[in-house]
């Protein structure tokens, strides 16, 4: 019976340098190494549950909205409007003969555009000709003013409409003729 004491000894031996064993590796300095891949059971904090998305959707930054457009034109913005609003004007007019012995008659139409680029209210011809013989100059440019409603105004231009809602135009037959 001597055998069995021993071997509850010897077990009891083996149990005991076990736990020193696993004492000691809780203990000892880890490789820095492996410190990234060990989880610290210490510092470990439970994960909170998700917020529902309602709060989550609260929480999130609202987008910063897009810059705002100029609320005027630039000069060269208004010279390049001014100067497409004039090649459109004169790819819808017919220009009359105007007679040789006549001054150069040049016509200046008021106009008034809603925002889709259609007219207001009927052009108003602002110098009437005098002369008789240029009345048909002056009836060409109200025929082109109309032909050409309504303007198709580019998209860049329309943002500005305060500023070319009110227009007045010249027509002037040596321009048309290049």
């Amino acid at each position: 019976m001597r055998i069995v004491p021993r071997t509850i000894k010897a077990l009891i031996v083996v149990a005991i340098a076990a736990s020193a064993y696993a004492g000691y590796q809780r203990l000892r300095p880890r490789h820095p190494s492996r410190l990234a891949e060990a989880p610290k059971e210490a510092a470990r904090t439970p994960t909170p549950p998700a917020p529902p998305p309602a709060i989550v959707a609260a929480r999130a930054p609202t987008p910063t909205p897009p810059p705002e457009p100029p609320s005027r034109m630039t000069a060269s913005q208004q010279a390049a409007f001014d100067a497409w609003l004039i090649k459109t004007y004169l790819a819808c007019w017919k220009p009359a003969r105007q007679p040789v012995d006549a001054d150069a008659y040049v016509a200046q139409v008021r106009l008034a555009y809603n925002p889709d680029g259609s007219l207001m209210k009927p052009a108003k011809l602002v110098n009437p000709p005098s002369d008789p013989a240029l009345k048909p100059q002056a009836k060409s440019v109200m025929a082109a003013v109309q032909n050409c409603n309504p303007l198709p105004v580019p998209a860049q231009y329309r943002p500005f409409y305060e500023q070319w809602k009110n227009k007045t135009i010249h027509f002037d037959p040596e321009v048309a003729a290049r």
